[in-house]
């Protein structure tokens, strides 16, 4: 199920020489490392006013307030609804991006709602079918497919330059260090998951989003009765594998690597404009830099300011959505089937009392 852009119609009494008016929830890490500053770049470019903000912890939403002195704070989210919005980012915790999202469309605003939309597909449902029944559009924040890096991998590997693939391989994770506000990050009821549904859904939706959806899928981590700190994902695609390692708690290379025929492609992970490209036969490899057509260099959090921007030219003019919430919705079908096929990792370093005791615990979740 997707939202098509032109079926939705432009809010009566949007103009075009008007900002588009927004409200925010959450004002957590991502709000205070990413949309913070996007919403202060694109309100500086004019594109957008931001109304109002919301956080249970009134604290927070001032610090957010401070880098946004325009906007209001909301004592609820439902006050929040209640201003005049045409957009509201949903950028709380996960177990309430559903329900938000669906009271924000069922106020009348389009909705743009950080990963992942829900914690389950059947939650992403709700939220697609709210949409529909108030055509309004719903965009997922899978910020990675804005770089133009990745953007151009999908390109290079469309035009055949390096030939048919013959592996894929992903190692992406580090000790964790994103400074969370409650232990509840950690319960799989709160979350959805562990490293998977986190990162893991950033590289899934890569994979998927390039390859097309997988034919097999093997799944091990390391979850006994909690949410997993490391997970192995072995996906096959027509005619060649892609392996992903995440971890939460040991250092990786941070590395994408695509093997093919006539070369390769290597990608270090949220590099928003360069990638490693060498070609067999050529003896060299080259660092290719990749910018969008208006040939302005993009950081990190122009690729935050490049998805509001995109929902904001489908609310004035019917632009298509780059990342629909259809692209949310099924990398967390893609995700929930893994999960569904969960082995055990192996770990020869626990000895028998501990592997008796991760027998019984494996398969519970807390």
């Amino acid at each position: 199920m997707s939202i098509l852009a032109e079926t939705v119609q432009r809010p009566a009494g949007l103009r075009q020489d008007e900002p588009v008016r927004l409200v925010l929830a959450g004002c957590g890490a991502v709000t205070k490392f990413y949309y913070a500053e996007a919403l202060s770049r694109l309100q500086s470019r004019g594109q957008v006013a931001v109304a109002g903000i919301f956080d249970p912890e009134a604290k927070q939403a001032a610090l957010v307030q401070a880098r946004l002195p325009s906007a209001k704070i909301a004592a609820s989210f439902e006050g929040l609804v209640a201003m005049d919005a045409d957009i509201a980012i949903i950028a709380s915790p996960p177990r309430y991006h559903a329900d938000q999202s669906i009271q924000a469309l069922e106020g009348g605003m389009h909705v743009l709602c950080e990963k992942p939309m829900a914690t389950s597909s059947s939650e992403a449902d709700r939220t697609l079918a709210a949409a529909a029944a108030n055509n309004l559009h719903v965009a997922t924040g899978l910020v990675r497919r804005q770089f133009p890096a990745t953007r151009s991998i999908k390109a290079i590997l469309e035009s055949g330059s390096i030939g048919r693939l013959r592996s894929v391989s992903c190692f992406e994770g580090g000790s964790f260090r994103w400074p969370v506000a409650s232990m509840s990050y950690f319960n799989f009821a709160e979350s959805g998951g562990g490293v998977l549904q986190d990162i893991g859904t950033h590289c899934l939706d890569l994979l998927t989003w390039w390859f097309g959806e997988p034919d097999e899928i093997h799944y091990a981590d390391d979850a006994m009765g909690g949410v997993e700190a490391n997970c192995l994902v072995r996906l096959r695609f027509g005619g060649f594998d892609a392996t992903v390692r995440l971890s939460r708690d040991w250092a990786r290379p941070n590395l994408y690597r695509l093997e093919g025929e006539r070369g390769s492609i290597s990608w270090t992970v949220n590099e928003t404009e360069t990638v490693e490209i060498a070609l067999n036969g050529s003896r060299t490899t080259g660092f290719v830099s990749f910018t969008n057509a208006d040939g302005r260099s993009r950081d990190f959090v122009d690729a935050f300011c490049d998805q509001i921007s995109g929902l904001v030219d489908a609310v004035r003019n019917g632009a298509p959505l780059s990342v629909p919430a259809s692209a949310g919705r099924n990398v967390l079908d893609l995700v929930e089937r893994c999960y569904a096929r969960r082995k055990l990792m192996d770990m020869p370093w626990l000895g028998p009392e501990e592997l008796l005791h991760v027998a019984a615990c494996a398969g519970s979740r807390q």
